[in-house]
């Protein structure tokens, strides 16, 4: 290997005899630059001299490996992969996959063989082939192209969480309509417990009791004792799957003040209300956000709500951090100190929205049985006009809530 250093300038001829020119080369540079060839190390030479041709070589390589990857899938799997020129598609379903979200695929896959779990785990019943898989079954029924292109290239670049149910959690923030204090104190603590130890525990919800002692709410295992008189509640389940029977409005929108929000209850206003251009930043419907969204000045308190892909109405391309909806779930009310964060770290948000996709299963299955897939379409319900892809999209749905169900019975 030699080096040449004239001005700024440095060339080196690597042993291949390839020769790498850079201008403007500090001192600094080519101190590094001498200790790599020192060590002939050739790698960190072209990193530190041509940075923008190595990130292209490994686009490549990430690429070729990606293409390689789904030519296995689509070999192994047939039943749950096609490939049609150089797109991705599941079987049985006639759109194709997005670019971003047939990466995440071949991730997924990846990890799965390098966990060596292949020979008594499937593929297809790993939790994150799950929850990509009915993440998409759920937007392939968006009627919105632009939204199923946009919406996972959006849920990455903020790192929101998709559940096993294919539902996404996302923040906002709506204004309490409570005029009890203690009432609004109370559904708080029951959704934000619920939440707390489903997710960061993972511990069944089941098993704890919330009292009240001093005015306070307390959160106790079923087989905990106390020393003191405590008021009993009820058991935080329970509580939880009874909050949107509670007859009160809950919270409602700053901008309107009409909108009834509730914990575990669905938001819903009519598709053709809202506006589904992504090139229309703020515009009609219901407004979800990242983390990353200054939403402060949208209400009094802050909510995670869950959210189903087919609902999106738009990403917007012009607005960082924010999308509109037809319909949400709220999951929770977040504490201060939870604002924001609730999603972060180590938690488990597989099982956590068993209940609401029993309910969205249900609405599809309902909307299939009363309208024909036609009718569905050219009323811009359901993006499939496929009699046969919107059974086969319902059957998974269905064999998934099965799976759900019983995995979370055995908790």
């Amino acid at each position: 290997m030699k080096i040449l250093k004239i001005d700024g300038t440095i060339t080196v001829i690597l042993n291949n005899g390839e020769v790498i020119t850079r201008t403007n080369c500090s001192e600094e540079l080519f101190s590094e630059v001498l200790s790599c060839a020192r060590n002939e190390d050739e790698a960190t030479i072209r990193q530190l001299l041509v940075p923008e041709l190595c990130a292209e070589e490994r686009k490549f390589v990430a690429k070729k490996h990606a293409i390689e990857t789904i030519e296995e899938m689509v070999n192994k799997l047939p039943h749950i992969f096609e490939k049609r020129g150089n797109a991705l598609y599941r079987t049985g379903i006639n759109l194709s996959i997005p670019e971003g979200l047939a990466l995440e695929f071949v991730t997924t896959y990846d990890a799965f063989l390098t966990a060596g779990t292949d020979g008594f785990l499937d593929f297809e019943e790993t939790s994150p082939f799950q929850a990509l898989d009915n993440f998409w079954m759920w937007c392939a029924l968006n009627p919105n192209p632009e939204s199923r292109e946009d919406l996972f290239r959006f849920l990455s670049k903020h790192n929101m969480k998709i559940t096993n149910q294919g539902m996404f959690l996302a923040y906002r923030r709506v204004v309490s309509t409570n005029n009890s204090n203690r009432d609004k104190d109370l559904i708080s603590f029951i959704s934000n417990k619920y939440v707390q130890v489903k997710t960061k525990w993972k511990k069944n919800p089941s098993h704890y009791e919330v009292h009240e002692l001093n005015n306070n709410f307390e959160l106790r295992h079923v087989d905990a004792n106390s020393d003191v008189e405590i008021t009993y509640i009820g058991n935080l389940q329970d509580l939880y799957l009874e909050l949107p029977n509670m007859t009160q409005s809950q919270f409602t929108d700053a901008h309107t003040h009409t909108m009834d929000y509730r914990i575990g209850m669905e938001a819903r206003i009519p598709r053709y209300e809202g506006n589904q251009s992504n090139q229309v930043t703020c515009s009609k419907g219901l407004h979800v956000a990242s983390k990353e969204y200054n939403y402060s000045g949208f209400g009094d308190t802050a909510i995670m709500v869950a959210v189903n892909p087919m609902d999106v109405l738009a990403v917007p391309h012009g607005e960082d951090g924010k999308l509109r909806t037809c319909a949400f779930t709220p999951v929770a009310v977040l504490e201060m100190n939870e604002e924001n964060q609730i999603l972060e770290g180590d938690i488990d948000v597989a099982d956590l929205l068993f209940a609401h996709y029993d309910e969205q299963v249900d609405n599809l299955r309902d909307m299939v049985e009363n309208n024909t897939a036609y009718e569905l379409h050219v009323n811009h319900i359901l993006g499939v006009n496929s009699a046969s892809e919107l059974h086969s999209i319902l059957n998974n749905l269905e064999y998934m809530q099965d799976v759900i169900n019983n995995r979370v019975t055995h908790i």
